[in-house]
């Protein structure tokens, strides 16, 4: 009986050693690529990967595109060498550097949309602020400037950047220096530090519940392994001690991924103050830094990704998945990595060879919550600079004597032109709304006797709102061309709309159907040649699917019944997107 029972035990061994591999395969290990492509240099940066796309700077001075499928999108030649980091916006825009200091925004579609110059090489990946402002990190500085390049304020530290910045949660930027300290920068440039026992290695920001009225607090680790969490006055609370030397972190709520030089994972809870649960990850290889170099090759940091699906581990030697209760859900080995891969938010894991390869490995099926907009995440917040301003400002009874509106706008123009605004932009943005909309959204208010504001200082006012190039102006100019009566500010609307560039909720198009199809403008060519070129603008920046959008509207606009002028501009800006 025994025997006659053995061919299928037999079988039943045969399914499970065969079962066993592809159980291990797809819970531990995975390291067959989805698809790979030849690449016409050496990866430089960390792929920076965003709505179905990945971009990446490589050594022969270009920046690639790749889709999550694998074909390639574009390639842009800057012209130069480049430093090692690449940021994309929320519009999709790739933000890249040579390394003579050129300062380069590259639109969804490869196209170069501007250069500037900065005082040195970026040294670390810019971060993007929450209205589309660039936090761009220099050796002993930072710059920042709006989306459509111009600058609003530059700080100089006393040390070198000893990590790179992070962003605070709260629409500014945490920086550790090489002298122990730890600087707290405002998305308007004021700065705030303090002073530690030793610099850190890993910075992140946190949320303690139990100081809701405190400025920024944040949390850091030591060489030691000791963690502390402070704030910027008096606050202090030590973290639990690490079993290593700390080289990456990531913070969600309250909870905190750290990642040991080891390969381990720790994952701890601020507001108990104990370490929850530990995991093994991808260990070091060589080529792999802690310190943040100043020979730009900060490419093979190792940084951890912890949002709703779980933590995910990113190194030069592999990459790990775990759930946030330490559930292991994949670990895959890279042999020959050039630089650290990227997770994306559709599964895939990014990673570029010494061997001129492109990698793409696909990990999970899981796609990310998020909200989303034409292209990437929405914002995390909002700035809302003007609702910070002194309040008496705009309540001043002579704001619109005519010296007083020169004065005042005249000082906001210089402060623009030096790129220097500051601290000073949430008055001068305040300030700018309000002279922009007093020919009628202030009519009814507190002193009606007073003389109308003249549609030159109005004008002048829209035009330094898109200088100051905020995407959370949008809604304001949009929702005032509606109102507005007087043809020559609705043209400087259009114009400053065109100049910020940004259109992520598609309001200004919306603004400008509504505009093209009222009879109040239907006729009038400075309103139509200004939607025109404003339209092209937006079209540029973003690339498709806004270009999709807007093209219908310049061929309208270039109808035989339009005035010659609009269809001259209709047609010159139709060429250049084709061209472009």
């Amino acid at each position: 009986m025994n025997q006659s029972h053995l061919p299928n035990r037999f079988s039943l061994l045969l399914c499970i050693l065969f079962l066993i591999p592809t159980l291990v395969f797809s819970q531990q290990e995975a390291s067959e690529a989805k698809w790979r492509q030849a690449l016409g240099g050496k990866v430089l940066s960390i792929p920076a990967a965003q709505a179905e796309s990945v971009v990446m700077v490589t050594d022969d001075g270009m920046l690639r595109c790749y889709s999550y499928t694998g074909r390639l999108l574009w390639k842009f030649d800057a012209k130069g060498k480049l430093t090692p980091f690449v940021s994309r916006s929320r519009e999709g825009t790739s933000y890249i550097s040579r390394l003579d200091g050129t300062f380069m925004a590259i639109n969804r579609s490869g196209r170069l949309l501007w250069t500037r110059s900065l005082p040195s090489p970026m040294i670390a990946a810019p971060l993007v602020g929450w209205d589309g402002r660039l936090f761009i990190p220099l050796e002993r500085s930072m710059v920042c400037i709006s989306a459509s390049g111009d600058q609003r304020w530059q700080i100089q530290f006393d040390a070198a950047l000893a990590l790179p910045p992070v962003s605070d949660d709260k629409g500014g930027i945490l920086a550790a220096l090489k002298n122990n300290k730890v600087v707290h920068i405002s998305p308007i440039g004021s700065v705030s530090s303090t002073i530690l026992s030793d610099t850190p290695v890993v910075l992140l920001p946190a949320q303690e519940p139990e100081m809701p009225n405190k400025g920024p607090a944040f949390i850091m680790y030591y060489r030691s392994g000791k963690g502390e969490l402070r704030d910027f006055d008096d606050f202090y609370q030590e973290l639990p001690t690490l079993a290593g030397l700390p080289v990456a972190g990531k913070r969600n709520d309250t909870l905190v991924a750290i990642l040991l030089d080891s390969g381990q994972v720790a994952v701890l809870s601020v507001t108990e103050n104990k370490m929850l649960w530990s995991g093994l990850g991808p260990g070091k290889i060589g080529g792999e830094t802690l310190d943040f170099p100043l020979n730009l090759k900060t490419n093979t940091r190792p940084y951890v990704i912890f949002d709703e699906r779980g933590i995910y581990i990113l190194r030069l030697s592999g990459a790990a998945g775990f759930t946030s209760d330490g559930r292991r859900l994949w670990t895959i080995s890279i042999q020959g990595a050039a630089s650290s891969p990227c997770f994306s938010d559709e599964g895939m894991l990014y990673s570029g060879g010494n061997d001129w390869i492109l990698y793409a490995y696909k990990l999970e099926d899981r796609v990310r919550s998020i909200a989303r907009s034409l292209y990437g995440p929405a914002p995390e917040g909002t700035y809302h600079l003007e609702i910070i301003a002194d309040p008496q400002l705009t309540t001043d009874p002579f704001l619109y004597d005519e010296s007083k509106l020169v004065d005042i706008l005249s000082h906001i123009e210089t402060l623009l032109k030096k790129g220097n605004i500051g601290p000073e932009e949430p008055a001068s943005l305040a300030l700018l709304m309000h002279i922009a909309s007093a020919g009628q959204q202030y009519r009814g208010m507190p002193f009606q006797l007073q003389p109308a504001v003249q549609p030159f200082y109005r004008v002048w006012a829209i035009r330094l709102l898109g200088q100051l190039g905020s995407r959370e102006t949008i809604p304001f100019l949009t929702n005032l061309a509606k109102k507005e009566d007087d043809n020559l500010v609705v043209s400087e609307i259009a114009a400053a709309l065109g100049h910020i560039g940004l259109d992520p909720e598609g309001l200004a198009l919306q603004t400008f159907d509504e505009l093209i199809h009222s009879g109040l403008y239907r006729r009038d060519e400075r309103v139509l040649v200004a939607i025109t070129q404003s339209i092209a603008a937006l079209c540029k920046f973003s690339g498709p699917p806004l270009s999709s959008a807007g093209i219908p509207y310049l061929i309208k606009l270039a109808e035989a019944d339009m005035a010659p002028v609009v269809r001259k501009n209709a047609q010159m800006s139709l060429k250049s997107i084709m061209e472009y």
